[in-house]
């Protein structure tokens, strides 16, 4: 028999519990879902694997033997129905305090600290059991992270759609650029038929950059995919801009971070750090602590085709490419023209023009102000 300690035993007794949703097990069933919790971690077939590495992984799966179900937490429900309870897990070796895996489906890294009393457990779980999605307008933090290239990671936007609609974190129905805010989705129907429906609003818009957005699990951040192309031939970069309310678990992400390796930011919800496992998410600070000085001039211009697509407005992306608008390299000169005028930065067009050398490119940037000048 499992031997719970004073502080555990005091919670299980407390009628509050009841109140947040919490169910708890039986020893049989705590020893039913144990043994269903590590089905999800076998080497083949696992579900909570969910994109980490293989170490990752295995290490996900000794700390999960350590623990103990012991109860059932509230629950969310996707789109097309689906439904994700939460559990509550022990280590009864050291049990320090109660977690809370939104999902079996989750590894430990991302299960919430969620303390010794129906309080703290509360505290835990309110930004995750939300009555409805946050506004567009109310999700103030916006973070954006370069996620891999065609190239080096071999991605591709379809690709993109697959990985984040079967992630455990993310509610599966997307929508495309075709929308320019989340359209209503809500009355969709369960199942099947709402599949079918659902797939008509991945439309792409004909004049945007191709895309593809997700509501997060949980605390219904918002993820989107971004396919930026034809800014140089053959390359391919694609971008995952994060909007959500800030969680105050940074404590979570930063041990999240030392063991995956990842830059998360510290207020980032657990469910969009849960999604983004296993590629990189790159942002503006990251790209640009990699221009050393000394950096080759094929290596700097990945560097600004990255921060420009990085940038979440003009201003920010001529703040970035402004610093290198005089660089010796021509090369680099005529990137960062090149950039500026498919976002129409005349300030800056205007001064590269007044100060280029080069014949040719600064026939191409008197041209280029002329034509915004006129439109």
């Amino acid at each position: 028999m499992t031997v719970t300690p004073r502080w555990f035993d005091a919670l299980k007794k407390d009628p509050k519990a009841a109140e947040v949703g919490v169910e708890w097990l039986s020893p049989a069933e705590s020893e039913a879902r144990r043994r269903e919790l590590l089905q999800e971690y076998d080497p083949l077939r696992g579900g909570a694997r969910q994109n980490l590495s293989e170490e990752a992984f295995s290490a996900a799966r000794a700390v999960a033997k350590r623990y103990l179900p012991v109860g059932l937490g509230p629950t969310v429900t996707a789109r097309l129905g689906q439904k994700t309870r939460a559990w509550l897990l022990l280590d009864p070796a050291s049990a320090p305090e109660l977690k809370v895996a939104l999902s079996p489906l989750h590894a430990p890294f991302f299960w919430l600290p969620a303390g010794q009393s129906v309080a703290s457990l509360q505290e835990a779980l309110a930004p995750y059991f939300l009555a409805s999605a946050p506004a567009e307008e109310t999700l103030e933090r916006t973070e954006r992270g370069l996620v891999g290239t065609g190239a080096r990671e071999g991605l591709d936007l379809l690709q993109l759609h697959a990985r984040y609609q079967d992630s455990a974190f993310l509610d599966g129905v997307a929508w495309g650029s075709a929308y320019p805010h989340e359209p209503a989705m809500d009355s969709l129907p369960r199942g099947a038929a709402g599949r079918v429906q659902a797939s008509r609003f991945l439309e792409q818009s004909p004049t945007h950059r191709a895309t593809f957005s997700f509501r997060s699990l949980h605390s219904r951040s918002i993820l989107t995919a971004e396919a930026h192309e034809g800014a140089v031939e053959g390359v391919r970069l694609f971008i995952v801009r994060l909007r959500y309310r800030p969680a105050q678990q940074s404590a979570l992400i930063r041990a999240l971070n030392q063991r995956l390796g990842s830059t998360y930011p510290e207020d980032l919800p657990i469910d969009l750090a849960g999604a983004l496992t296993g590629l990189p998410f790159d942002t503006e600070d990251t790209v640009s602590r990699a221009l050393t000085p000394g950096l080759s001039p094929a290596s700097l211009s990945f560097a600004l085709l990255c921060l420009e697509g990085l940038a979440a407005d003009n201003a920010s992306a001529e703040a970035r490419l402004r610093p290198f608008s005089e660089h010796p390299e021509g090369l680099v000169r005529q990137l960062v023209a090149h950039l500026a005028m498919r976002r129409g930065l005349s300030g800056l067009l205007t001064d590269m023009a007044a100060r280029e050398t080069h014949p040719e490119l600064k026939q191409r940037l008197a041209e280029a102000v002329r034509r915004l000048a006129s439109d």
